[in-house]
């Protein structure tokens, strides 16, 4: 059959055994000598199984070889025509089970020329019965893979590393499974390739599972024959006097002898530099380590429009893949959102992306992140040419697992509960090691080292995460009982830190206490959200959310700060500890708290229970608080003895951050209360204080405070100056924060009473829109009345008369009494629509709008936030 035949024809390819040529679309495949004898072996046979001991007669005849040959070779063939062509029948041989058509010499295609090469056998013998090579043997110059899609994000990458490799003569990129070593490897060996005039080659030890066989393996990538030698030597023979470039690629599972392969032909070959990629170091001498990371995405608090998609290299991809598989993908600002927040549940790594993106031929990408939020199981279908382990992610990061020693197996599964970043401390917490944190220290060092676990040493003390999708397949291996067990580790971690957390607070500098407690936070929603689960523990999630009170404020994030509270008050017995009972009654009645008979009745119980319990700084809080909401109901009679109690037990310690607000609302009493000197006195001392204790948010609420006070003299334009001032000193987030939300809005306030309507208007917009995402109502109020002050002056008297009621019945509704500055809006509201319009007519608008909600009031009041 094989003589008479021209060629054979399979999938894309063309086997032309004359020539001795496998040609796909008009070009030339690189395949060796032993590789192309193999190959056309197993065609020509291919209607049966041909066994390793006949393969070896074929291939090697006459000739005693190792039997892993075959494996090697095997291997390279399934990467070079991808899986499902050979077929392995475990303890019978090899199959070559793709269909094949023999065609006529015409159709076997004839190659592009290629450049010659100088043979790897001996010039008149057919490679069927070749003899050795001998010491020295020429290898091929090596043709590696050219890549077939546009190299993303790894331009810095590609620049470092072809720098390393002037350098060093030994660079392995290291980097976690699926985020792109052997794409930026072949990269980087592509663009130096000039600079090794002897050949570049490529060796795969990925499909390679014996140790033994590592330098069988870089012999065949030389095109070199190995035979019953020492193929080590060998190798040291066909590259002394060389110049040229090695990869060694998926070294992580050989690691021992491709560092032993690597040190030998660095001494014995001082013309070859080695590149290689695993996903930890090789320790070898010289070695030099890139540490590759996964593409940028964009921060989650970024809204990207679609224009910037390319700017940030994980949505870059993203799209190139996107459009690759759909043929037509444009996607609009709306779509950018989607996207963006795809590649960050995706940890920004390649495959993944490459996995997701032609999921859209099925779904949307709203449906597509929606799915990825709740599990990865669309990220199967890899490429067919990709090994078993790197066709999907599960696979890829299960190789990982499965290379790592038992004990660093185990503590990883138990970080897997973990949802965001943690420290050492609590990994040995929650992995319940008994030799202590030193020893896990130990194995989270080798779990970085080995590309499983990221570090972030930028903070005051070394933080460690797990990206999403190694959490998630690490997770899957833990038993029933297992995942329960680190889930209560993770809830009783979660309480030590938060008590530690409560404990500081009062004290601590808002920057020391944010870098400490602030990076648990995805954790503390994990660790809730299991408490309060089905198969949780609702008396630890009950302790746990009663510590939680400041994270939640200082995070903006007043929303879940009322859910987890109202959730935990509603959990509370008989067997609750009365300290715990009264954070959560005293969470519902802050700052930031909406105000009325349920702030009062929170801030009583929290009283009457700190009072049994015995907690003084606590007790000092709840009465504070307790004499604030008779404050703003204006019953003042009421607040003055809390106060004076408030202020003897506040004193009984050093100076505190509960100090300064019990200082800021007694100046708010004194106020009202016609004492503007007393009001100045108490703030002065609560801006010093704040200034010792280095506390920026509460500097910038004194100083709040001090601007209300200018603004009740009259002083409006010191109190626009000294309100302005307030978020100075503030950082990005917590300028942004709630407790400084009527700060700003307050600004626009006196900017409406002198009539500046220019500077107030995109203000009162901002702090609207933030106002409703942070869920605080009485801020909402105050911004829609800051509205109606503008529709009013504006001639848009309905709408302003609308608004006016709806705010004033919601001041009904809820006993509450305004700022200084926004009753001073209040105020000249009702001053311009008392010279505009009838009694009657102000009633008649005022009864339509108290008779809207929020979302129809809303929507009629929208257009007063933008310029006219």
């Amino acid at each position: 059959m094989a003589k008479t035949v021209k060629a054979f024809a399979f999938g894309p390819y063309r086997l032309v055994p004359d020539r001795r040529a496998l040609v796909a679309e008009g070009r030339e495949v690189p395949i060796r000598g032993r590789a192309f004898d193999l190959l056309l072996a197993l065609v020509e046979r291919r209607d049966r199984v041909v066994s390793k001991d006949e393969l070896m007669d074929l291939v090697w005849p006459g000739r005693v070889v190792e039997e892993g040959n075959i494996t090697v070779h095997v291997a390279g063939l399934r990467r070079l025509l991808g899986s499902g062509i050979i077929a392995t029948l475990s303890g019978r041989g090899y199959r070559f089970v793709a269909p094949v058509a023999e065609v006529p010499a015409e159709d076997g295609q004839q190659p592009r020329p290629v450049p010659s090469r100088p043979s790897p056998v001996q010039p008149g013998v057919r490679s069927g019965a070749e003899t050795p090579a001998p010491a020295g043997a020429t290898p091929w110059p090596g043709d590696l893979p050219r890549p077939l899609t546009k190299l993303i994000g790894r331009d810095g990458d590609l620049d470092r590393m072809v720098s390393a490799l002037h350098d060093s003569r030994l660079v392995t990129v290291v980097g976690a499974g699926g985020v792109g070593k052997t794409r930026l490897a072949l990269a980087v060996a592509d663009r130096i390739r000039r600079c090794h005039p002897d050949g570049n080659w490529l060796a795969d030890l990925g499909p390679v599972e014996d140790h033994r066989l590592v330098a069988a393996t870089i012999a065949a990538a030389l095109g070199v024959d190995v035979g019953g030698g020492d193929a080590l030597r060998v190798v040291l023979a066909a590259l002394a006097g060389r110049r040229g470039l090695l990869v060694l690629d998926s070294c992580e599972h050989l690691l021992r002898a491709a560092a032993d392969a690597a040190e030998a032909i660095l001494r014995g070959c001082p013309g070859i530099v080695i590149l290689a990629t695993s996903r930890e170091p090789l320790r070898a001498e010289g070695e030099r380590l890139h540490r590759l990371q996964p593409l940028g995405a964009a921060p989650p608090e970024l809204a990207v429009t679609a224009a910037r998609l390319a700017d940030y290299p994980a949505s870059e991809l993203f799209v190139e893949r996107a459009r690759a598989a759909l043929g037509d993908f444009a996607p609009g600002d709306a779509d950018a959102g989607e996207i963006t927040r795809i590649c960050q549940r995706l940890d920004g790594i390649p495959l993944a992306i490459e996995l997701a993106a032609p999921a859209l031929q099925a779904m949307t990408l709203a449906e597509l992140r929606e799915r990825l939020e709740r599990h990865f199981e669309l990220l199967t279908a890899g490429r067919r040419t990709a090994l078993a382990r790197q066709q999907t992610l599960r696979a890829t990061i299960g190789w990982s697992l499965d290379l790592l020693e038992p004990l660093e197996r185990a503590l990883l599964l138990r970080l897997s509960v973990f949802a965001g970043t943690w420290t050492a401390g609590s990994a040995a917490f929650v992995a319940e090691c008994a030799a202590g944190e030193d020893a896990v220290c130990g194995l989270i060092a080798a779990l970085v080292d080995k590309s499983l676990v990221q570090a972030d040493l930028t903070g005051v003390q070394a933080r460690y995460r797990l990206l999403d999708s190694t959490r998630y397949y690490a997770a899957e291996r833990l038993s029933a009982t297992e995942l329960a067990e680190a889930r209560r580790s993770l809830g009783q971690w979660l309480v030590k830190a938060y008590e530690r957390a409560e404990a500081d607070w009062p004290f601590m500098p808002d920057e020391e206490w944010f870098a400490l407690y602030a990076p648990e936070l995805e954790n503390l929603r994990a660790g809730l959200a299991w408490a309060f689960g089905p198969d949780g523990d609702e008396r630890l999630g009950v302790e746990l959310a009663s510590l939680t009170e400041h994270v939640w404020g200082e995070l903006s994030l007043t929303g879940e700060l009322r859910d987890w509270f109202d959730l935990a008050i509603s959990r509370i017995d008989g067997t609750t500890p009365p300290e715990v009972a009264g954070r959560l009654w005293l969470g519902r009645c802050g700052w930031v708290a909406p105000r009325g008979a349920q702030a009062l009745h929170a801030a009583q119980q929290a009283t009457a229970l700190f009072r049994a319990s015995g907690h003084r700084l606590d007790l000092g809080r709840a009465l504070w608080r307790q004499a604030w909401q008779h404050i703003v109901a204006g019953r003042l009679p009421e607040a003055w003895p809390l106060l004076g109690e408030a202020e003897g037990v506040l004193r009984e310690r050093r100076e505190s951050k509960a100090l300064i607000s019990l200082l800021r609302v007694r100046a708010v009493a004194h106020l009202r209360d016609g004492q503007p000197a007393a009001a100045q006195a108490d703030l002065e001392e609560a801006l010093l204080i704040a200034q010792r204790l280095r506390s920026p948010r509460d500097v910038a609420l004194t100083l709040g405070s001090i601007a209300e006070l200018h603004c009740a003299a009259g002083r409006m334009e010191e109190a626009i100056a000294v309100a302005q001032s307030a978020p100075a000193s503030l950082g990005p987030a917590q300028a942004r924060s709630a407790w400084v939300q009527h700060i700003a809005g307050a600004v626009a306030s006196y900017l409406l009473v002198v009539g500046d309507i220019a500077r107030a208007r995109p203000i009162v917009a901002e702090r609207l829109a933030a106002a409703r995402i942070m869920r605080l109502p009485h801020e909402v109020a105050a911004n829609l009345e800051r509205l109606a002050l503008i529709a009013a002056v504006e001639g848009d008297l309905t709408t302003a008369g609308r608004l006016y009621g709806h705010v004033r019945s919601g001041h009904a509704r809820s006993g509450t009494v305004r700022s200084i500055g926004s009753q001073a809006v209040h105020d000249r509201l009702l001053a311009v629509l008392r010279a505009r319009l009838s009694p009657e007519a102000i009633e008649r608008l005022a009864a339509q709008g108290a008779a809207l909600g929020e979302e129809e009031m809303m929507a009629e009041a929208s257009a007063l936030g933008s310029a006219p």
